[in-house]
C-alpha cells in the first residue's frame, strides 16, 4: 500500500474546506446553501434532482434552468437522489439516517423510510424502480420495498461504512462499496454474499454496473478507477487515476463511458472497451466545477453529464462537444470560508469550521444552518426562512455573548437537546472569547 492511502479510508473533511471556492462561479443549477452532494436526471431527461449539504432536495427545470421545488423535510444532509420510473416520485437518502419518498407534484414526502443507525450515503433503485438499497455509516446495506414503504431485509458483512451502492441492469445481483477496502456482490433474491472484490488501497467511494451486467466500475479514495469481471469477480484493468480522492462516480447508458471526479475538481471520461478490458488513451478531461465534485448522473438518453459540486452549483455538459450547457455568469454563493481572507486572528481560524453551514454578511442566504448576520441579541429560531429543529424553535434563549459561548462549553446537543446542529465543542476559555470576538465582528457589520 501507497504510504498514507489507507488514512484516506476515512472523510477529508479538512481537504474540503482548503480546496472550496471563493468570489463568483459560473452556474447552471445555482439554488442550494450547500455542496451539492447528489444529482439525478428525470426519466424524460428534461428534468433534474439534486441533494444538498443545505438538507434539501431540489427539482429543476433543466431549459430554462429554473427551480421547480424545494424539497425540505430532511433534518440533515442529503447525500443521494434518484427519480422513480414515470418522473412522479423521487427518492432520497441523508444524514439523518433515513430515506424520503416524494410526491413530486404535491411537494411532499409521502413515506419516510427508518432503519439505519446513522448516515445514509448512498442509494440505488431496481430497473423496475419497486425496490431501493441504501448504503449506511452504520456498515450495512439495506433493502426496502418502495410500494409497501418496508424493510425488506439488513445486509451484513462489510467492516466499515459503506458508501454506495448499485443494481445490477436485470435486478438480481446488488453491489456495494466501502472504507473497508472492498466490493461486495449480493443476491437480490435473499441477500446471500456472493463475492469478495479486493484491489483498491483506500476506501472505496463508488460503484456501477456496465448495462452488459458482466463488469463493474469503481472509485476509491485511492484515487483510482478500476475495472472488474462482476462474475469471477477478477480486476480486469485499471482505467487511470485522478490526482486526489474520487468521490463521484457513473457509467453511461451506453456502456461507452465511464465518469469519475472528486477533489482535484474535474470530471474524467473513461472509454470502456467491448471486450472486457477498458481501451487504451487518455481520458476525456471536463473543467470547470470551483471547488471538489461530489456527484454525477448521465442522462437518459447518454448525451448529457450532470455534476454537482462543493460550488454549491450543479453543471450540464454536453458529452459530443464537452462543453458546458447554459452557462450564465452569476453571483456566486457566499464564500465557504469567511470574507475577511486576510484576517488570521484566533477568532477567525475557529470560525472556518462553523462558515461551511453559517453565513455572515448582510443579504446572505441559509445554508446549512441559518445565517448569522445579526445574530447577537437575536431570539433563537427567528429566522424566517430557515427551518429550525423543533427543540430551537421552542428554546427559550436570545444569543449574547454569554450564551453563544456556553453553546461551545457544553456542546449544542447537551445545550439544546434534540438540535439538528453538528456536534462542536469548544473547551478553552480563550478561544470561546476569541470566537465571540471574531463574530460579533463580523455579524454586526453593516447591520444597520
Amino acid at each position: 500500500m501507497r504510504p498514507g492511502l489507507r488514512a484516506l479510508a476515512v472523510p477529508v473533511a479538512a481537504l474540503l474546506v482548503a480546496l472550496a471556492p471563493a468570489g463568483a462561479v459560473r452556474a447552471e443549477l445555482s439554488g442550494h446553501g450547500g455542496f451539492v452532494k447528489a444529482v439525478a436526471f428525470s426519466p424524460s431527461g428534461e428534468q433534474a434532482l439534486t441533494g444538498s449539504f443545505d438538507y434539501t432536495v431540489m427539482l429543476w427545470d433543466l431549459a430554462s434552468g429554473r427551480a421547480l421545488a424545494v424539497l425540505n423535510e430532511h433534518e440533515a444532509a442529503v447525500n443521494a437522489v434518484a427519480m422513480l420510473p414515470g418522473g412522479e416520485r423521487a427518492l432520497s437518502a441523508s444524514d439523518d439516517g433515513t430515506l424520503r419518498l416524494w410526491d413530486l407534484a404535491e411537494q411532499r414526502a409521502t413515506a419516510v423510510l427508518s432503519g439505519h443507525q446513522g448516515k445514509i450515503q448512498g442509494l440505488a433503485l431496481s430497473p423496475d424502480g419497486r425496490l431501493a438499497a441504501s448504503a449506511g455509516w452504520d456498515r450495512t446495506v439495506r433493502l426496502w420495498d418502495l410500494e409497501a414503504g418496508r424493510l425488506l431485509r439488513s445486509l451484513e458483512g462489510h467492516e466499515n461504512n459503506v458508501n454506495a451502492v448499485a443494481f445490477s441492469p436485470d435486478g438480481t445481483r446488488l453491489a456495494s462499496a466501502s472504507y473497508d477496502l472492498t466490493i461486495r456482490l449480493w443476491r437480490t433474491g435473499d441477500g446471500t454474499q456472493l463475492a469478495r472484490l479486493e484491489g483498491h488501497e483506500g476506501g472505496v467511494t463508488g460503484i456501477a454496473f456496465l448495462p452488459d451486467g458482466r463488469r463493474l466500475v469503481s472509485t476509491a479514495a485511492d484515487m483510482t478507477v478500476l475495472l472488474w469481471d462482476a462474475e469471477t469477480g477478477a480486476q480486469l484493468a485499471e482505467l487511470g487515476q485522478h490526482e486526489a480522492p474520487i468521490f463521484a462516480l457513473a457509467v453511461s447508458p451506453d456502456g461507452r463511458w465511464a465518469a469519475s471526479a472528486g477533489a482535484d475538481r474535474v470530471i474524467r471520461l473513461w472509454p470502456l472497451g467491448q471486450e472486457g478490458t477498458g481501451e487504451e488513451g487518455a481520458p476525456r478531461v471536463l473543467p470547470g466545477h470551483l471547488a471538489p465534485v461530489w456527484s454525477l448522473a448521465f442522462s437518459p438518453d447518454g448525451t448529457r453529464l450532470l455534476s454537482g459540486g462543493a460550488d454549491e452549483v450543479a453543471r450540464l455538459w454536453d458529452l459530443a462537444s464537452g462543453e458546458e450547457l447554459g452557462v450564465t455568469v452569476a453571483a456566486g454563493p457566499s464564500p465557504l470560508v469567511d470574507p475577511l481572507d486576510d484576517d488570521e486572528s484566533r477568532g477567525a481560524a475557529l470560525f472556518r469550521k462553523c462558515a461551511i453551514c453559517h453565513t455572515v454578511e448582510p443579504g446572505s442566504q441559509n445554508r446549512a444552518g441559518p445565517t448569522l448576520h445579526g445574530l447577537f441579541g437575536r431570539e433563537a429560531g427567528a429566522v424566517e426562512d430557515y427551518r429550525y429543529s423543533d427543540a430551537l424553535k421552542h428554546k427559550d434563549i436570545v444569543w449574547t455573548d454569554e450564551t453563544v459561548s456556553r453553546l461551545f462549553e457544553l456542546g449544542p446537543d447537551v445545550y439544546v437537546p434534540g438540535t439538528k446542529m453538528p456536534m462542536q465543542l469548544i473547551p478553552d476559555p480563550g478561544d470561546r472569547r476569541a470566537l465571540m470576538t471574531y463574530l460579533k465582528r463580523v455579524t454586526e457589520a453593516s447591520k444597520n
